[in-house]
């Protein structure tokens, strides 16, 4: 049976320093990933807050999405700046056209990769496990997708622009097992009676 650590309940209340202002928002443009719920609810509730130019909720569901978007605007009292896209991290299609769609952007400073899925019941699609799909290889086919955006934004405005994957502590309760897989780790997690916590294990390894 898959156990999670109490660590893993009481990380999610620590407070971390809250670094953005108004200064280093200004005029810029966000995505967050999976920003409808959690962690990027909140990540894009707070960007919102610091009045930037737009912060664009990547999300697979536009219907979550508008309820999100409302919900930050009602909070922040802020509106005009959240927007919200389709994307689909299990669809290399999806990744792709948002990855086309961004290049439309006039700048692009920051993306924050967090959608993320954890499925008790295994499931395929592009040729993997679900998970694999959207927490892996969905996941990097989008940072490359959106990287040159970033580079060239870096360098119309002489400020650095960011690309962050959201990772987990989970990754420390795989310690030792993924060893034991043999060829490519990908086909190998993908397979159906593979452990939960090792397919997990991996993911986090790999953020």
């Amino acid at each position: 049976m898959f156990k999670l650590p109490l660590s893993f309940v009481t990380d999610q209340y620590t407070k971390l320093p809250i670094v953005p202002t108004k200064t280093t928002c200004a005029g810029k443009t966000f995505i967050v990933t999976g920003a409808n719920t959690g962690l990027g609810f909140e990540a894009t509730k707070h960007l919102v807050s610091f009045s930037p130019s737009r912060v664009i909720l990547a999300v697979r569901s536009i219907k979550n999405g508008e309820a999100a978007k409302a919900k930050i605007e009602a909070a922040t009292g802020k509106k005009g700046i959240a927007e919200v896209w389709q994307l689909d991290l299990s669809s290399y299609d999806s990744v792709k056209a948002f990855g086309n769609k961004v290049q439309g952007l006039g700048r692009l400073d920051a993306i924050i990769e967090n959608a993320s899925v954890a499925l008790s019941v295994w499931s395929p699609s592009e040729g993997l496990e679900t998970s694999l799909t959207v927490n892996v290889t969905g996941t990097f086919l989008l940072a490359a997708m959106v990287l040159q955006k970033l580079k060239d934004t870096a360098k119309m405005t002489g400020e650095k622009t960011h690309l962050t994957v959201i990772g987990s502590g989970a990754g420390f309760m795989a310690v030792g097992k993924l060893e034991k897989y043999e060829g490519d780790i990908l086909d190998s997690m993908s397979v159906k009676n593979t452990p939960m916590e090792d397919r997990y294990g991996f993911l986090a390894q790999i953020v």
